[in-house]
């Protein structure tokens, strides 16, 4: 058993960030000693890993809960589902992010090659390239 001292220092998480979880029920409540300090065994760890972990695969506080079941574990059906929702979200990111990319190579390439002429684009070339970027 440890303290939520001792909890935070060996999961990395502030021991507020562990109270806040708490308070939103996505760790479980934890049993107090006589002297009012709360008591934490391995499941805990082991939770407080899981949430950190969910965080990195993108996954919001708010929408834990819904993918917990009803014991110490996760619904590895809506899990699934949802870990596949956000794979096509990053695809989609990465189109969007891919798109910009090109075009902001071209804009580029365009700067340089007035640049180089010694001349400055026109405010109505810039927004015409803009208008252009939008569009597409």
């Amino acid at each position: 058993m440890m303290k939520i001292g001792q909890l935070a220092e060996q999961s990395g998480v502030p021991a507020s960030t562990i109270r806040y979880y708490e308070k939103q029920g996505l760790m479980p409540a934890t049993k107090r000693g006589a002297n009012g300090y709360r008591s934490y065994d391995q499941s805990a760890l082991d939770r407080l890993q899981l949430i950190r972990f969910s965080q990195n695969l993108g996954f919001s506080l708010h929408e834990m809960p819904r993918l917990m079941d009803t014991g110490d574990g996760v619904d590895h059906e809506r899990v699934m589902a949802r870990l596949e929702e956000k794979q096509q979200e990053l695809a989609t990111l990465i189109s969007q992010l891919q798109h910009k990319h090109h075009h902001m190579q071209a804009l580029i390439q365009q700067l340089k090659d007035v640049w180089q002429q010694g001349q400055c684009m026109q405010p109505e070339q810039v927004g015409e390239l803009l208008q252009k970027m939008q569009s597409q």
